[in-house]
């Protein structure tokens, strides 16, 4: 995972089982909010280990990006199309025994009040939308966190 400011935050679930919510972030859909499209990417499916968890991407992309590349012939600057071009990406870990939830702030593309709506967009497009509800919420109790934190004989 790369170094930054990560968040802590359990998933609240309704109509939603732990092997669902993992389903929907291993199998992520696209989706499309605005002018960027997002899914998660780079799965790392980890349920079957000792400690289980799912690493993976929060990607924000663009469908028809652009960006400045060299013309070397005229040694000039050009703008070209690049299709879907890669905006921002939050790390995420979910580790489904604590229904805890690690990602990555992303200065000036995913910010930390971002992260759980697009998170549950992806997530709830992912079950059709049928009746359930995924929501991010921020540890809140520290004093819980840190004894739990505290039983940890190592962290990787």
């Amino acid at each position: 995972m790369r170094k930054g400011r990560y968040y802590l935050g359990r998933v609240v679930k309704i109509n939603l089982d732990q092997d669902g919510l993992m389903n929907a972030i291993a199998n992520a859909p696209i989706i499309t909010i605005g002018k960027f499209d997002w899914t998660i990417t780079d799965i790392e499916d980890n349920r079957g280990a000792e400690f289980p968890y799912i690493f993976g991407k929060l990607s924000k992309y663009a469908k028809d990006g652009h960006a400045k590349v060299i013309d070397e012939v005229s040694r000039s600057q050009i703008n070209a199309d690049v299709p879907n071009l890669l905006e921002a990406s939050s790390s995420v870990v979910y580790l489904p025994e604590f229904s805890g939830i690690a990602f990555l702030h992303v200065w000036n593309g995913i910010q930390e009040d971002v992260f759980p709506r697009r998170f549950k967009s992806v997530v709830e497009a992912a079950c059709d939308g049928s009746m359930v509800a995924c929501d991010v919420e921020p540890i809140c109790d520290y004093r819980a966190l840190t004894s739990r934190l505290q039983m940890l004989s190592h962290f990787t």
